[in-house]
């Protein structure tokens, strides 16, 4: 018999589990060669007294070989190594080129550039700052994880494990659609919602199914960069439309219907973004009348309606659209935390279809078991609950940051007070360029928008979203000193 307790050492206070350990000194001899083919192998109760380990360990050490494919168990007789061990070393390909030693930098064919879009940033959400989103450590994880756990423990969840409903899990969108009709003022059913991987997916949908090349669609001047490229990269033609302190230009946007054929209206009517303004009642229900006159659509993108802190929110557009015109979407990666990729599209049945049809070439389905859990949220009142204690903990972090920068730094930067949302509109002096001033804040690490991806090709603007909710008070407190100092320090 071969010296196991020699070859297998177990170290006791390593995080890799004994069964692993032994596992794996088995394969190193076997690919050694030291443990050849066809060898019978102790059995686990032997084993286990060799090695001074119960025998559930050694039961779990020849599993996890035998699913690798190191050894065989042959009823009655008792196991052995397999005659064919998996394929240590695989055959080369007899092409006799130089052999890199590492990946290839380069694809060796060319690659089509996207030079509309940004590269991709690294997010540097470890790194304080205006972040403009929720704070993670108000997220109720704990409710979230005993409802994830809870909807795997039941054996009646365990069809959801599979392919389910493209649209989204029926009861999660029953839930969701009576949460949206108290809240929204809408009379929908779960057939009128579409469960997306957050809200940009929802767009990116839409722009597939609703637009063709050349459909012209009207946005804001300024507008959301990733809505703009939704639309660019299906071929649309964008039409800026002014945004004031009473939301889009609805005047501006009657003229142009009159002269030209508008396919769609892009709009985050109830904080517009970036600027956080509300469009007023009046302009809604122009805006509703034009778009029956004249035939377009209106997205409607409702990101952040969740959090407002003065009187109740004016209802969403789609609330009082009685022809269809309106689509809605909207997120719960702001109301919980951007991880949580649970969007949403409201919409006649018709339209849900066609979305169902083309989403089934991007992704069949969406997260079943985290919509089961958000539904037990909803249903169980956590969610509410959460809401509730962030939008009042939102509140004292915007009351705070507005004052403290109006105190600080009223002669550099002008603001509004937003009336909901995570973010103030910050417009900077011209003496105070933004993207100087955030390199040098980021070398102090503190994250400041340099405010470039709210500039487009009319308008240049030396201002940007700055996030309240990501910083308690002590921490606001700190980032506005430094960003006062680096300021002065400049001047």
């Amino acid at each position: 018999m071969l010296p196991w307790k020699t070859i297998i050492q177990i170290q006791k206070d390593c995080d890799t589990p004994v069964y692993l350990q032994i596992a794996n000194a088995m394969i190193q001899e076997i690919k050694k060669g030291r443990i050849g083919p066809g060898i019978k192998l102790p059995g686990t109760r032997m084993m286990a007294e060799i090695l001074n380990v119960h025998r559930k360990t050694l039961v779990n050490a020849y599993e996890e070989l035998d699913a690798q494919g190191w050894i065989e168990m042959r009823p009655s007789k008792g196991t052995f190594t397999n005659n064919e061990l998996p394929e240590i070393n695989p055959l080369r390909f007899s092409i006799k080129t130089k052999r890199n030693k590492s990946f290839p930098t380069e694809t060796g064919y060319p690659v089509r550039i996207n030079d509309q879009l940004r590269k991709p940033v690294l997010p540097n959400r470890n790194i304080t700052g205006f972040h403009d989103g929720p704070d993670m450590r108000l997220i109720p994880v704990d409710e979230l994880g005993r409802a994830y756990k809870s909807i795997l423990s039941r054996t009646n969840n365990l069809k959801y494990m599979s392919y389910v409903e493209i649209a989204g899990v029926q009861k999660f969108r029953t839930v969701l659609s009576d949460y949206l009709n108290t809240s929204r003022g809408l009379q929908t059913t779960f057939e009128n919602i579409m469960i997306t991987r957050g809200s940009q997916m929802g767009l990116y949908l839409l722009s597939l199914v609703l637009f063709a090349k050349g459909d012209s669609i009207i946005v804001g001047d300024p507008n959301y960069y990733y809505a703009d490229h939704v639309f660019l990269n299906a071929g649309m033609t964008l039409l800026r439309v002014k945004v004031d302190e009473y939301g889009i230009d609805v005047d501006a946007i009657a003229k142009i219907c009159t002269r030209k054929k508008i396919k769609a209206l892009y709009i985050t009517s109830h904080h517009h973004y970036p600027t956080t303004v509300t469009l007023i009642a009046a302009r809604r229900i122009k805006l509703l009348s034009l778009a029956e006159k004249y035939g377009f659509i209106i997205i409607e993108d409702d990101y952040d309606y969740d959090f407002h802190y003065l009187s109740s929110p004016i209802l969403p557009l789609v609330s009082a659209d009685t022809k269809g015109m309106v689509v809605y979407i909207g997120t719960l990666s702001k109301t919980i935390g951007p991880a949580i990729r649970t969007g949403y599209i409201i919409a006649p049945p018709n339209l849900i279809l066609e979305l169902c049809r083309i989403r089934q070439l991007i992704d069949t389905q969406g997260d079943p078991v985290m919509e089961l859990a958000l539904a037990e949220m909803f249903v169980e009142g956590n969610i509410k609950r959460h809401m509730k204690k962030a939008q009042q903990e939102y509140h004292r972090r915007r009351d705070f940051l507005c004052d403290y920068l109006h105190q600080k730094l009223s002669t550099v930067i002008d603001f509004k007070i937003p009336d909901g949302g995570l973010a103030i509109w910050a417009k900077f002096d011209k003496s105070v360029p933004l993207p100087p001033l955030t390199e040098k804040l980021r070398a102090q690490e503190l994250i400041l928008s340099n405010g470039l991806i709210h500039n487009n090709s009319s308008i240049s603007l030396n201002a940007t979203r700055m996030g309240f909710a990501w910083m308690n008070e002590k921490e606001a407190e700190n980032a506005v000193n430094m960003l006062a100092r680096t300021i002065q320090a400049k001047k």
